[in-house]
């Protein structure tokens, strides 16, 4: 009997334990009746909170999220079949250019071609342009690992659009004007959370489905004889270019002028001033 009534004890404090740990209720009338009262339980709101498996890691769960961005840099012999060459394989790797930049080309002509490449293909591009130049004369490859990053916001994201959701059930049962628009105005707040979200989950997917690779080549140009036009040309040029920057530094130097002038002049006074007296002194005599 008394083992009996000890098992009834205990089930009723487990019970009465597991009624005081439920949630409260999303919604509540006032004691007035006259507002509706809104509540959003702190797992809902902690839009922060990444809930895993049990068990079981981001590593495990989780593809790798990799952003890729690499440049290289090389000689050749001729700049248009190399462009060629890059552009052909660009497009067969469905990839674009995306900056495109022309240095020096007067003495040793360069490209500089950014390319975005699916992730798939980053490596496949190097490899091949690798095979068709020979060598790199450099090579730099930077692999950044946002799979937590990523997992975060996915995360944050699904959290916020279920608070979403829990405030647009309140705005079907608000009864008053002040409780709709205190809803509405939590609605805005988290929708404006959401689309940033979005925005940046968007870039991190753009960044890791596209790898950047910056290719950096060069045709050196051998000299032909002494070239007396070419240099003539660009002793003009040079000669014209020193000309301007003369005149440039003579107006920078404008103070020294003003006192140059008040210089001579006073001099001048002085000058005049002896010849006057000397003819005066003469006329005397």
């Amino acid at each position: 009997m008394t083992s009996i009534r000890t098992i009834v004890l205990t089930a009723a404090i487990i019970s009465l334990s597991a009624c005081s740990n439920s949630k409260a209720p999303d919604m509540k009338e006032s004691s007035g009746g006259s507002a509706l009262e809104f509540n959003v339980s702190n797992e809902t709101a902690n839009t922060g909170a990444l809930k895993k498996e049990p068990g079981k890691t981001i590593d495990e769960t989780t593809e790798r999220k990799l952003i890729k961005k690499g440049e290289i840099s090389f000689e050749t012999k001729s700049i248009s079949s190399t462009k060629a060459f890059i552009e052909k394989r660009v497009n067969i790797y469905k990839g674009y250019i995306s900056n495109e930049k022309i240095e020096s080309y007067r003495t040793n002509p360069t490209e500089v071609l950014t390319i975005r490449i699916p992730c798939i293909y980053f490596d496949t591009l190097i490899s091949k342009i690798g095979r068709e130049v020979g060598e790199f004369d450099s090579k730099k490859i930077d692999i950044d690992d946002v799979t937590a990053e990523f997992v975060d916001v996915e995360a944050r994201l699904k959290n916020k659009k279920q608070l979403e959701e829990k405030y647009q059930e309140l705005l079907k049962k608000a009864a008053s004007m002040e409780d709709i628009l205190k809803i509405e105005a939590e609605i805005s707040s988290i929708r404006e959370d959401i689309e940033s979200t979005e925005g940046r989950l968007r870039y991190l997917s753009s960044q890791v489905g596209y790898s950047t690779l910056m290719i950096t080549y060069y045709q050196e140009k051998p000299e032909s004889g002494f070239n007396f036009g070419g240099k003539m040309g660009e002793a003009l040029s040079n000669g014209g270019t020193g000309f301007l920057w003369f005149l440039i530094v003579m107006v920078q130097l404008w103070p020294l002028w003003i006192i140059g002038l008040a210089v001579w002049y006073s001099i001048l006074k002085i000058v005049k001033h002896q010849k006057r007296k000397v003819r005066a002194k003469n006329h005397t005599l």
